[in-house]
């Protein structure tokens, strides 16, 4: 696994695209049943590939990130799409053939894109095709991102819930189910769980949560 050395200050922002690198491996196998879906990468704000994998050769590895940078130091355009995605936060598409179009999709932080995906895909050729094709692909990652993560907090709650037992297992449980409802939020924590903002600061101090 790739580790990204992009200086994210929002600690959230960090903690969410470390989360979707490691939902990735999952959310891929769903994605390469779609027959026209050729390849899919991350890419941090710099455009350091961080994960890919293609229904072929490419794997997520050292060898597979570096073929990835070196296509795209070969196809200026995809390059370009990525850096517009990051800085725009909007999805940017490139043609790459006759009938393959590159998909720049950014991951937006708490206050702008924190990554990026890139997929390959096949097309009709068609302009409003690929149109339609974008905003397929856009909605559909956006999905398995969502389902993925829901899915491991409720194994992780699950599986924390089975071993309480002090009073202050329940109460690391309670935070924690409550900051993943409140996206980390302190204020809406605190206001949820009843108690002050340093309160709740020195109880999560005290139980090593950050």
């Amino acid at each position: 696994m790739a580790k990204f050395n992009e200086k994210i200050e929002d600690q959230d922002d960090i903690k969410e695209l470390q989360m979707i690198i490691n939902l990735m491996g999952y959310i891929s196998l769903d994605l390469k049943e779609i027959s026209c879906l050729e390849s899919i990468a991350v890419f941090d704000t710099s455009i350091n590939t961080i994960f890919c994998e293609n229904k072929h050769e490419l794997k997520n590895d050292k060898e597979g990130r570096t073929a990835v940078e070196g296509h795209l130091r070969e196809n200026k355009k995809v390059l370009q799409g990525l850096k517009d995605a990051v800085k725009t936060g909007e999805h940017k598409n490139v043609v790459v053939g006759e009938r393959r179009a590159f998909l720049a999709i950014p991951i937006n932080g708490v206050k702008k894109p924190i990554g990026v995906v890139g997929i390959i895909y096949e097309t009709d050729g068609s302009q409003h095709s690929n149109y339609t094709a974008d905003l397929i692909f856009k909605d559909v990652i956006n999905i398995f991102i969502m389902k993925y993560r829901e899915m491991k907090q409720k194994e992780s709650m699950a599986s924390m819930a089975c071993g309480l037992r002090t009073l202050e297992d329940y109460e690391r449980y309670a935070i924690l189910e409550t900051a993943r409802r409140c996206k980390w939020n302190i204020s809406m924590m605190a206001k949820e769980l009843e108690i002050g903002r340093n309160t709740l600061y020195c109880k999560m101090k005290k139980m090593g949560i950050s």
